[in-house]
């Protein structure tokens, strides 16, 4: 049961990381500040990087795609990533607990007439 639970969490953390570059920051309209601060990251956004969007209304809504840390200054939040990474550990360990229910199900045995 321990490997089965390092495995889970490792995917859990896989989908954790990969994350910010799957789900951008939708931006329906213009922020009261500029240069905005995007958050980024499922289900709980942990990553957080200061964007610069049009000054224009008419541009609205703006899709912001997440840049590499390595690339651009990127502020981490620790308590939502642990929060994302335990929502996954969650649904993973539920998905693998009820397939493995159901595959190591014994057919019923009918009784004797």
């Amino acid at each position: 049961m321990n490997k089965k639970i390092v495995v889970i969490l490792l995917l859990s953390l896989a989908f954790t990381l990969i994350s910010p570059f799957v789900f951008n920051a939708f931006v329906a309209d213009k922020p009261a500040e500029l240069p905005y601060k995007a958050v980024f990251g499922a289900p709980f956004p942990y990553l957080g990087q200061v964007k610069e969007l049009p000054e224009d209304t008419a541009s609205y809504p703006v899709i912001v795609e997440f840049n590499s840390p390595f690339e651009e200054e990127t502020d981490f939040s620790v308590i939502p990533f642990a929060l994302s990474l335990l929502c996954f550990f969650l649904l993973f360990f539920s998905i693998y607990t009820i397939i493995a229910r159901f595959m190591d199900r014994k057919p019923a045995e009918k009784e004797p007439k």
